[in-house]
């Protein structure tokens, strides 16, 4: 993996765009592309402890061609978030970890244990 870019969102929240290709093989050639790695403070503490509601974690958004989701829209959306236009919250359709992501941000999610 290589980071391409760090930077500091306008509420303080650091993330960074990464380069995940050089994982990439023959036979699974499109299996790895960009990544957002984002370090927000949680707001909801998971059930073995291992996020902890006013601690920073791993939040990670990646390309995904096989959903539609571009690299381009992903630098696009990387872009916005260093400027504010838009949150994490808003990018939450594309979170790897989903629903348990969510409900470390806060968000109305139900609660399955995580």
């Amino acid at each position: 993996m290589k980071i391409i870019e760090r930077a500091v969102m306008p509420n303080g929240t650091e993330i960074q765009l990464e380069d995940w290709r050089e994982h990439n093989s023959e036979k699974c050639p499109d299996l790895y592309g960009f990544e957002i790695g984002a370090y927000p403070v949680a707001r909801r503490t998971g059930k073995y402890r291992l996020v902890r509601e006013r601690d920073n974690f791993r939040l990670s958004i990646a390309s995904n061609i096989y959903s539609g989701y571009t690299i381009e829209q992903l630098k696009a959306d990387y872009e916005a978030l260093k400027s504010g236009d838009i949150t994490l919250e808003d990018l939450a359709p594309h979170f790897w970890n989903g629903e348990k992501d969510m409900f470390y941000l806060g968000m109305t999610v139900q609660d399955n244990d995580y």
